[in-house]
């Protein structure tokens, strides 16, 4: 009986020790998604696609429209008369009009972050060791998440680096590796419009291509059972007409690029400019008010530098007082010798007497 508990409470020991030793080497859900913010500017695919799948429905439905008149049924016929290719056309332009909104919808939201104080000179004018957490508390009590805001996750990073490192060089050095960092997740928000911008056109020759080789197959087939010129004639004007419906899919294509590159290089220079303005802001309204803790390395420095200062001046008053000494010796020198000379001549005149 004994042998058997003591087995049993060796097991749970082990497994004990098994997941302490996983917790130290896994992560938690709060460290990994702590400072995530790539929702600033990307955007869920999945509801986007269902938008974009919508924005072609109500699209179709409303070209039937076009059928109430025969001027107007041309439009009709470019996107229900041309395959397949228009259909695909219309999702792609939806889907990417549909990522522009919900981009533009998060530009707002960090828009409007802004207009707030996040570091309010109420509590301190100056960011110190032993006031950041009040500056902490603050920015946690406006509500805002952080993932949505460059601005709220630079500041925050900010904050909780400068009272690790206590050091001002440091914090900027972060700050600036950040903004290269939000720079970059902003250009990888655009990959997925900027290859439905290639992608439309290069359907949109596709189609083409499919309509040119149905016209010219058409034509060869019927070509060697037509013995009458006025059936030729019949077959090559609808051999022309399948071509020019053939290049429809380009023009419908080209002009769907245009209306999502457009929008797009708007969009992209608006979240440019706001990265811009997020790094004035960490600049005139962070940076600047960060103060350094006092150590006793810099108060021995300060020391050190002021016994230097002392050396200085008594070296420079000891050159001054050696500087007189040397005047003083050169008039004395000037006498002797002006006195020497006089005896001199003195003597020369006595002996010429004699």
């Amino acid at each position: 009986m004994n042998g058997k508990s003591k087995i049993k409470t060796k097991i749970p020991a082990k497994a004990k020790e098994r997941a302490v030793q996983v917790n130290r080497l896994q992560r938690s859900a709060d460290e990994m998604g702590k400072f995530d913010n790539a929702s600033a500017t990307s955007v869920p695919m999945a509801k986007t696609a269902a938008v974009g799948l919508g924005i072609e429905i109500v699209f179709y439905l409303f070209l039937l429209v076009f059928l109430l008149s025969d001027n107007t049924k041309i439009f009709y016929d470019y996107f229900y008369e041309r395959g397949w290719v228009p259909y695909v056309l219309t999702y792609l332009t939806g889907w990417s009009l549909a990522i522009l909104w919900f981009k533009k919808k998060n530009l707002s939201n960090q828009a409007n972050v802004m207009q707030f104080k996040l570091l309010p000179e109420d509590i301190s004018v100056d960011i110190r060791e032993d006031n950041v957490g009040d500056f902490y508390t603050h920015i946690k009590r406006l509500g805002f998440d952080p993932r949505q805001s460059f601005l709220l996750t630079r500041i925050l990073r900010g904050l909780e680096h400068f009272s690790v490192r206590k050091n001002h060089s440091e914090t900027a050095d972060m700050l600036k590796s950040q903004s290269e960092i939000d720079v970059t997740m902003v250009d990888s928000s655009y990959v997925l419009i900027k290859v439905f911008i290639w992608a439309i056109p290069i359907l949109g020759f596709i189609g083409t291509v499919l309509g040119i080789s149905n016209a010219v197959s058409s034509f060869g087939g019927e070509m060697g059972a037509a013995a009458d010129i006025e059936v030729i004639k019949e077959q090559l004007g609808q051999v022309t007409g399948g071509l020019s419906e053939a290049f429809d899919t380009t023009l419908v294509s080209l002009i769907f690029s245009l209306f999502v590159m457009f929008p797009t290089s708007i969009m992209q220079k608006d979240e440019e400019d706001l990265l811009n303005k997020v790094d004035e802001y960490c600049n005139e309204y962070f940076l600047k008010r960060l103060r350094e803790p006092f150590s006793a390395s810099s108060i021995s420095d300060s020391g050190q530098s002021g016994d230097t200062i002392d050396r200085i001046e008594n070296l420079q008053a000891y050159l001054l007082q050696l500087q007189e000494s040397q005047h003083v010796v050169a008039r004395q020198m000037t006498q002797i010798a002006s006195q020497f000379v006089h005896i001199m001549h003195n003597t020369s005149i006595e002996e010429e007497n004699s």
